[in-house]
């Protein structure tokens, strides 16, 4: 399996408690989710959707996509807290 360092960007629908979730770092990723692990799986799930469309159009990757990370450097982690603990 391989490793890739892919920036997130979280957009919450408060109603709803969903977020949607796009990357700077690769163009057409779209996916949604509502806790940590839901988002993951998605987002996993979303960007091995994208490759497999990108190369059966013969498209080029993005570039994000195209360099695997041996061991990552620095992470970040979606935390979500109860309203009432959230400053």
């Amino acid at each position: 399996m391989a490793l890739y360092s892919i920036r997130l960007n979280l957009e919450l629908d408060e109603p709803s408690g969903v977020y949607t979730v796009t990357s700077p770092d690769v163009p057409g990723l779209v996916t949604e989710g509502s806790t940590p692990e839901e988002i993951t799986h998605n987002v996993q799930e979303a960007v091995e959707g994208l490759i497999l469309a990108l190369k059966e159009l013969g498209e080029e990757l993005p570039p994000v996509l195209r360099k695997t990370v041996e061991q990552p450097t620095e992470t970040q982690a979606l935390v979500l807290l109860p309203t009432e603990l959230a400053a």
